[in-house]
């Protein structure tokens, strides 16, 4: 039932890929760069921004919420993403089904999704800083992780445990530093 519903669902958004060459170049620039742009605005965000609420106007706080996100990011990528890789045999759909993805990608183990793992734990430390960008970090991963599907790199199951697992992985290296007392 549940790989009948992803098949599905990947089947619905995978429909519109091939269809309109400027809808492939903008599912292809979600896709495939967007993630590049996130990383690099928060990043930006998090050193530049001038005006944090009160709590937040210390350098000393700005390098603890950088090293929350980093820690996260590790955890969810590096650790979790990777474990559960080594026990999970999930082609990619493009593998899977033979079909022609939109961006050229390596074969390799689709469950869970790496991006979003990624992305997760460094938009939800922007939420922290920055609940309004934080809110535009979310919903521009949730379109990285739609166009992944559509571009046939991922199975919808692979982004919602990416984005699972991310979450996870950013709650509880915060509840952490919140016990230490560290934000």
């Amino acid at each position: 039932m549940t790989i009948a519903l992803d098949q599905q669902a990947f089947n619905t958004l995978y429909s519109l890929a091939h269809k309109l060459p400027l809808l492939d170049g903008l599912f292809i620039f979600a896709a495939k760069y967007l993630f590049w742009l996130i990383i690099v605005a928060v990043f930006v965000s998090l050193f530049r921004k001038k005006n944090w609420n009160n709590s937040l106007s210390v350098g000393k706080n700005r390098f603890q919420y950088f090293s929350l996100g980093l820690i996260a990011f590790l955890l969810s990528r590096a650790v979790a993403t990777n474990i559960i890789q080594s026990f999970f045999n999930s082609p990619r759909p493009f593998v899977a089904l033979g079909i022609d993805p939109l961006v050229n990608h390596a074969a390799a183990n689709s469950f869970p999704s790496g991006h979003m793992a990624s992305l997760m734990p460094i938009v939800l430390t922007l939420f922290l800083i920055n609940p309004k960008a934080g809110r535009w970090g979310i919903f521009l991963t949730l379109v990285v992780g739609l166009a992944r599907v559509i571009a046939g790199l991922h199975w919808p199951s692979d982004i919602l445990a990416g984005i699972l697992i991310g979450s996870l992985s950013f709650w509880i290296i915060a509840f952490v530093f919140r016990r230490q007392r560290l934000i």
